[in-house]
């Protein structure tokens, strides 16, 4: 975490037993908020400046900024609004002489708070904007945003005289930024029961996105709740390396059938059609793998058997040497506020050890000429090959793009497929919070605590591509290389998953029957 080399000299007001600063932060410098006295009103708190300061307060520069408080039974609701003179990027309240303890942040794991800092992202980093410092005697302080959309938040913390400094950034949606705004409430309490509040804000979550349980959620097909096997079936490296061809798809799946009822099967292939990744945005059966036919029968054969096909497509990965791409990708790249263009993960594909994979473009699925693409190509597809279920790669991705905001182009991606067909089952690789309103299957590694409560209520996930197979570890089309084998936890939310490379059902036969037998211990308890 960098800092400024000088003090900031912020105004702290001591309110509701907390010390809270502000600053305001444009596209050209960060301001703060001058000395003023508090005033009660209505039973709040407000701290409201005439102008703001910039440059360790040096100088002064129109606008204003804006502090409310509102005390709660264990702590303060605050929101933050500012104007100034030029488009504000994000704003930041600052919380000080915050006891030290453990930092409950990125993926609810814990970590200590020290003086080089750190930051945890929403969406990003932790799947809802609710963090923690767990003290030694059990008390905890958490931090709590109380949006009803999906927009950045950042939680950074760092050790500063032997305490910690909070800071809770909001940044406006990047299509919406003025030269006004106005945070949510933020939430700041103390309490010993942090299950508890983790309960309270997932109450919020699903009213304000819509979330139903997993039992009575009308975008999950009936058949999907009998599933008590996710296959992973993987086809075509992005080198060309063949792990199974659509032939060999279809034996693993006879051999799978006659193990466990195929009806309790979702098989899931990525690279089915052709190089991973490099075929992206160019969606069609692989003639190395079969072509038209070879997919033809296996699809066939899995409607025979009962199991569920469920290809992967990029929610927002192509290759951008695609014929068209200036049409239908390049107005829909991905851009950071400032206009930053996005470029991802960078795997390295041809394992040249440079990470510079330059053909390869981040769309943004609100955009909607992408959108328009996808949605015909994998219409196409389902509606040929009467497929029952879909999976989008890095759906999770989210960036502030000025242009096209992000999360809504997810919602008329999924909806927009269900108008053509009701029955699909649309699912994808992540979540967080309001993704799993979209997509209530998905990859998804649980956070290290109360998985039960923030996911298992209202989604299912299973094993990512990326865990090894029980023959060698191999992670198949995934660029990880290896990665060792391993079943699921038995949780009701966590689906048995089998990874398929070649040589797994005879090299990795016990493994993959362990799975099985997993599989149907898992079925007898639905």
């Amino acid at each position: 975490m960098q800092q400024l080399s000088y003090d900031p000299r912020d105004s702290v007001f001591e309110i509701e037993g907390f010390r809270l600063s502000g600053q305001v932060i444009t596209f050209e410098n960060t301001y703060g908020i001058p000395p003023v006295t508090p005033e009660r009103i209505d039973g709040a708190v407000r701290v409201r400046t005439p102008h703001l300061t910039w440059a360790g307060a040096q100088h002064t520069a129109p606008g204003n900024g804006e502090i409310v408080v509102t005390k709660t039974e264990d702590g303060v609701q605050v929101t933050m609004g500012a104007t100034a003179g030029q488009r504000i990027r994000c704003e930041k309240l600052i919380l000080t002489g915050i006891p030290l303890g453990e930092l409950i942040g990125h993926g609810w794991n814990s970590s200590r708070i020290s003086t080089n800092g750190t930051t945890a992202y929403y969406p990003g980093s932790i799947p809802t904007p609710l963090v923690f410092i767990a003290l030694p005697g059990g008390e905890h302080f958490y931090f709590e945003s109380l949006d009803t959309r999906v927009r950045a938040k950042r939680f950074a913390f760092f050790e500063q005289d032997g305490d910690a400094t909070v800071e809770l950034i909001y940044e406006d949606a990047a299509t919406e930024m003025t030269q006004t705004t106005l945070s949510p409430p933020w939430r700041i309490g103390r309490t010993r029961d942090p299950e508890a509040i983790v309960r309270r804000h997932m109450e919020h979550v699903a009213r304000a996105y819509g979330l139903r349980p997993w039992h009575s959620r009308p975008d999950v097909p009936a058949w999907m709740r009998d599933t008590a096997l996710v296959v992973t079936l993987h086809g075509m490296h992005w080198s060309g390396y063949t792990f199974n061809t659509y032939d060999e798809i279809r034996a693993a799946l006879e051999y799978i059938a006659e193990r466990i009822d195929g009806r309790r099967v979702l098989a899931f292939l990525p690279g089915w059609e052709g190089r991973y990744y490099w075929q992206y945005g160019d969606y069609r059966p692989e003639p190395l793998l079969g072509g038209a036919d070879g997919f033809a029968r296996l699809a066939a054969r899995a409607r025979e058997l009962g199991v569920k096909l469920m290809p992967m497509f990029g929610a927002n990965c192509v290759n951008k040497n695609l014929p068209g791409y200036e049409e239908w990708g390049t107005p829909a790249e991905m851009r950071s506020a400032s206009g930053l263009v996005f470029h991802g993960n960078r795997p390295d594909w041809d394992v040249s050890r440079s990470h510079d994979p330059g053909w390869q473009a981040w769309l943004n699925p609100g955009a909607p000429s992408w959108r328009a693409r996808l949605v015909d190509q994998v219409s196409a597809l389902v509606r040929d090959y009467g497929l029952p279920a879909v999976f989008f790669d890095t759906q999770e991705v989210w960036i502030n793009d000025p242009r096209f905001e992000l999360y809504p182009g997810l919602i008329a991606l999924r909806d927009e497929l269900k108008s053509r067909f009701p029955d699909l089952l649309v699912a994808g690789e992540g979540w967080y919070d309001a993704l799993g309103a979209i997509t209530p299957l998905s990859q998804y590694n649980q956070p290290a605590r109360w998985a039960d409560i923030a996911f298992a209520p209202h989604n299912r996930h299973f094993l990512h591509l990326s865990t090894g197979d029980p023959s060698r570890g191999s992670t198949g089309v995934h660029e990880l290389g290896h990665n060792p084998f391993t079943a699921v936890p038995d949780h009701p939310w966590v689906i048995p998953t089998l990874s398929i490379v070649d040589g797994t059902l005879t090299a990795g036969r016990p493994g993959a029957d362990a799975v099985l037998e997993q599989a149907r211990r898992y079925a007898r308890a639905l």
